[in-house]
């Protein structure tokens, strides 16, 4: 087969023509993908329970009480008053990261009230608790609307006691007891002002009934255990 002179020319220009899409392709750049963006996870900043706050309180207490007189004679069945209470309460927190601390002073009106008796008589000794009191110092772990914590103090109560015979009052006295309160609870953030809480408190306090003179006095030691639900506004 003889090539014109004209064959070459066409032959070139047909390879530069089924060349160009291949050097085309050759120079295209690549393609990325955008890596994926991912937000960070949220984290809780810690509540603010710093400042002051003043609250109610409603609760239940039991109370086991000891009595022995001088002579080391005891009732055979020994008081065990148990009632309501209603109170105040105010505080003030400080906050350290996660950790609130401060310290917390209460008064509440009480309603405890029992007798103890001896098997072989009728005497016995009639206990009745009117008002507790404690200031306690707290500690607690911000966990966002909740707030464990536990607390420790001094405490005091206002108590009536009398010793009947043959259902005559022979004997009474009003005395203040002090001791000691301790125990646990949560508080919970309603809002910013609002909080709730509920609390066990272990009181033990030490006293003495004094006779004047007409008879036995008497050490008086009570252990009180309480439960409280309170409503608290901080300021």
């Amino acid at each position: 087969m003889t090539l014109s002179k004209y064959s070459l020319p066409l032959l070139a220009a047909a390879g530069a023509t089924l060349a160009l899409p291949a050097l085309a392709g050759g120079l295209t750049e690549p393609v990325y993908e955008a890596a994926p963006v991912y937000a960070p996870a949220p984290v809780a900043a810690p509540s603010n329970w710093a400042g002051g706050y003043a609250g109610v309180f409603l609760g239940y207490a039991d109370d086991d009480v000891d009595i022995t007189d001088d002579a080391g004679l005891s009732p055979d069945s020994q008081p065990n008053p148990t009632g309501g209470l209603v109170g105040l309460t105010g505080g003030y927190n400080f906050q350290s990261g996660n950790w609130v601390y401060g310290v917390e002073a209460d008064i509440a009106k009480a309603n405890l009230s029992d007798n103890g008796s001896f098997d072989l008589s009728t005497d016995e000794y009639d206990v009745e608790i009117n008002s507790m009191a404690t200031l306690r110092g707290r500690i607690g772990y911000d966990m966002g609307r909740w707030m464990p914590y536990a607390t420790v103090g001094f405490a005091a109560a206002d108590a009536d006691y009398a010793f009947e015979s043959g259902g005559t009052t022979v004997y009474d006295d009003n005395n203040t007891m002090t001791g000691y309160s301790a125990g646990f609870g949560a508080e919970y953030a309603i809002n910013d002002n609002w909080s709730a809480k509920g609390e066990y408190l272990y009181t033990n306090l030490e006293g003495r009934f004094q006779a004047g003179g007409l008879g036995e006095s008497a050490d008086v030691d009570h252990e009180i255990h309480a439960v409280r639900a309170g409503l608290n506004y901080r300021f």
